[in-house]
């Protein structure tokens, strides 16, 4: 009875020294776009998935929205904040990801009131 208490004491203990999650993505978003709601500013999350450093922007800067974060490493949340839409058009921003020698883009609208 004892060698078997031994033998699955070193099993457990074997399986909780494995080697820590990493991803296998060279470069990914979990989105590639999001509509938000025109009448109320707020904010949502791009998720960007890495196996290395990334940046992050909009692209071209929009006056009605902004990024928490520029650059990273690995996975992340990244926040994007945005005033509500008071023209009479949709409007819409594009967020722009690279890294690893690639690029991902988020197309985000905001239709009008």
């Amino acid at each position: 009875m004892k060698k078997w208490i031994i033998a699955l004491v070193t099993l457990l203990c074997l399986a909780a020294c494995q080697k820590p999650y990493t991803t296998q993505i060279s470069l990914g978003v979990n989105n590639e776009q999001i509509k938000l709601p025109s009448f109320e500013k707020g904010h949502c999350f791009i998720t960007v998935f890495s196996s290395g450093n990334w940046t992050i922007a909009i692209e071209p800067a929009a006056d009605w929205a902004k990024l928490d974060k520029s650059s990273g490493e690995g996975i992340a949340y990244v926040r994007f904040d945005y005033n509500e839409n008071l023209e009479s058009e949709e409007r819409s921003a594009t967020v722009v990801v690279r890294g690893q020698g690639k690029e991902c883009i988020t197309v985000i609208t905001q239709p009008a009131e």
